[in-house]
């Protein structure tokens, strides 16, 4: 069954009829099965298991994975629920979950990576990295106004998830990107990016580098990582059957919709007038595409599992030096055998992507180069790159400021639509990353987890996370 579900494109729920028996099953059974059958790390794991059960019962969890890391250890890796809600299969620690936007924060890992491998500049005009973005006014473009939101190409490709030929097809993308004409001058506002982001990204580290988009996700933070078969941008064959499926509640979408077009500020930021209901429905569907999952599309198909996500966050706090220790979840982290898909047929990684010395057979324990001060205030505009970005803007250059309800700047990270995030906390070297599949347009529930886990650390709280549990809350749109 599974096997020809890999073998085609339309994606085929069979579970489908499945449902009936496993909503035939006694209540008490399903409790039991509900939290996969894992190590518990810590005290805090321990407790959060009830939690999530509470969400459960509530009908706020369908599926979900919680992992964090603190001092370099993993303390939580807890996963539960279901993979979706016609298929009743366990979710699993190795279950990849579409994280939207917050595959934004891997993007820009990349970006960060060459230019510490000195292969691009930070404050360099993307039409010397990239000389067909140059044209219809974009000539005074540089790299930290596309990574602070600031280019003015926050409406370019607009409406292009309604053509979903055009949206999984990375030729005719990177072409459109770069004919796109800005609204705004560089540097004067920040309007979040919502999809243009990855493709702009894109464009630069294809050029910046010479090879392909996920050659570099391969050699800058895959391996390294050791996070093989649970860190994709675009899936390849073969790993369909451990995709969730992600489903929303039509009612709070619709409020959430009301909501969004009075609100005026947002935690990402001015958002773009292109971004409409239209949009948002069709990229939730589109992520259970099997065409757009295969699709690279840096900006939100991401599929990763948690403890992926949050062992990159961990490194990334410590300055870019990878964790010894992951957790002891089964199957490893890292054991899946790994094809990483190429959108370029003919690419070669059993050779260096980049001129460093580095072959993949031996990857490096440290993803910067860079000092940790100097990495961390890149990521955040602060300190030598503080004129790279807007004075108290939400983002640094890529990433979210991570800031407290007092004001004060924590870490960095980024979210995606619907709840699943992941951030870093610097000075607490704590990182966690949620991933869901039924999508709160609130972010509540990740919310919930996030403000219960920091409580028992005894860690600030994100502002964004901080708010009590309410359904008029303002909605987070990411």
């Amino acid at each position: 069954m599974l096997g020809l579900k890999s073998s085609v494109t339309t994606r085929i729920i069979y579970l489908k009829i499945l449902r009936p028996f496993a909503e035939s099953v006694p209540e008490s059974n399903m409790t039991t099965e509900w939290l996969c059958d894992t190590p518990i790390h810590s005290d805090v794991e321990a407790k959060l298991r009830h939690l999530l059960v509470e969400l459960g019962n509530a009908d706020k969890i369908l599926g979900i994975q919680v992992c964090a890391y603190k001092d370099g250890r993993v303390i939580i890796d807890t996963a539960a629920g279901v993979m979706g809600k016609d298929d009743p299969r366990p979710v699993q620690p190795d279950t990849l979950f579409p994280i939207f936007s917050a595959t934004k924060g891997v993007t820009t890992g990349m970006i960060h990576w060459l230019a510490d491998k000195g292969k691009l500049k930070l404050d360099e005009y993307v039409a010397n990295i990239w000389p067909e973005f140059a044209i219809n006014g974009k000539d005074k473009i540089k790299v930290h106004h596309i990574l602070n939101h600031t280019s003015g190409l926050h409406n370019a490709l607009p409406g292009i998830s309604l053509d979903h030929g055009a949206y999984c097809d990375w030729d005719e993308c990177m072409k459109r990107i770069a004919l796109a004409t800005p609204e705004t001058e560089p540097g004067r506002e920040q309007i979040y990016h919502y999809l243009s982001y990855g493709w702009l990204c894109g464009g630069i580290i294809e050029h910046a580098s010479g090879k392909k988009f996920q050659d570099i996700l391969e050699q800058a933070l895959v391996r390294p990582l050791k996070v093989e078969g649970e860190f994709y941008i675009g899936i390849p064959l073969g790993v369909e059957s451990r995709v969730a499926t992600v489903t929303y509640d039509s009612t709070e979408f619709s409020r959430f919709v009301a909501i969004s077009a009075i609100i005026k500020d947002t935690p990402y930021a001015a958002m773009p007038s292109s971004l409409s209901p239209d949009i948002l429905a069709s990229l939730i569907h589109l992520c259970n595409s099997l065409d757009a999952q295969r699709a690279v599309v840096p900006a939100g198909n991401g599929n990763f599992s948690a403890r992926a996500l949050a062992r990159y966050y961990a490194a990334l706090v410590d300055g870019g030096i990878v964790p010894s220790h992951h957790s002891s979840s089964f199957p490893p982290l890292g054991s899946h055998p790994h094809h990483p898909k190429s959108s370029n047929p003919k690419s070669d990684l059993d050779n260096a992507i980049l001129e460093t010395g580095d072959t993949i057979e031996e990857p490096d324990t440290k993803i910067f180069n860079n000092p940790k001060s100097t990495i961390h205030d890149a990521f955040l505009g602060t300190g030598d790159y503080k004129d790279l970005v807007l004075p108290d803007g939400k983002f640094g250059l890529g990433f979210r400021r991570i800031k407290t309800t007092e004001g004060s700047v924590i870490g960095f990270g980024h979210a995606g639509l619907g709840g699943s995030t992941g951030y870093g906390d610097i000075n607490n070297r704590f990182s966690i990353a949620v991933t869901i599949n039924k999508l709160s347009f609130s972010a509540l529930t990740t919310g919930e987890i996030i403000r219960f886990v920091c409580s028992e650390l005894d860690l600030p709280v994100p502002e964004d996370y901080a708010g009590s549990w309410d359904l008029n809350a303002k909605p987070v749109i990411n």
